[in-house]
């Protein structure tokens, strides 16, 4: 990090243009071309640096009470529980799977959300709400077969989708109603196969 703070105002002054995760990668070229010898002062003070913070981070702790630090620690699991969340999301669109079907309302919403009344977003929901239960059954059934319709494209866009990742050896990212359905097709075809050997033997 003294590397990065110490080389990134030659860089942008040299580079105006340049964009950050540009800047970090050019640092990060000059660091690795340094010799072991040039690199040891920042080895050093980046371990003092990392003494001094585990020491301030103790003292800091050793003044809260035992209530405050279990709020920490929950506070603590729900920070890596919602980047887990956020990295698992970011994996599975890069996988392509399939958009969640839209709920009769959703699309309704989609289709009038522009000209809705109100001038902010919560407004809007609320008035496109009020707007959907004023809707008669026959008005409702159109946007309750869209919905319908995107059910079916969920589960035929699923079942392509996971058969992939069974390809391709991400059974981990299968729902557990598919994993089930696996386990029994497969609990079937061995059980076939043991008949069909029994019935040699016999014969």
């Amino acid at each position: 990090m003294r590397f990065v703070m110490q080389q990134k105002p030659a860089v942008v002054q040299q580079n105006p243009e340049i964009k950050p995760v540009d800047i970090i990668r050019r640092i990060a070229q000059q660091w690795r071309v340094l010799s072991p010898e040039q690199k040891k002062p920042f080895q050093e003070a980046m371990q003092r640096d990392m003494q001094k913070f585990k020491l301030d981070l103790q003292k800091y702790q050793s003044q809260l009470t035992p209530a405050q630090l279990q709020q920490q620690a929950v506070e603590r699991k729900q920070r890596m529980s919602k980047r887990k969340a956020i990295r698992k999301k970011r994996e599975l669109t890069s996988l392509g799977k399939p958009k969640r079907p839209r709920s009769a309302f959703n699309i309704f919403m989609s289709e009038h959300f522009e000209e809705a009344r109100g001038t902010t977003t919560p407004a809007k929901m609320k008035s496109l709400m009020d707007d959907w239960r004023s809707l008669f059954s026959n008005q409702k059934q159109v946007y309750m077969q869209l919905a319908e319709d995107d059910k079916i494209r969920y589960k035929n866009e699923m079942k392509s989708w996971e058969d992939h990742m069974l390809e391709i050896g991400r059974e981990d990212l299968l729902r557990d109603q598919t994993l089930t359905s696996q386990r029994r097709s497969a609990a079937r075809i061995a059980a076939a196969c043991r008949q069909e050997e029994n019935e040699g033997d016999q014969s």
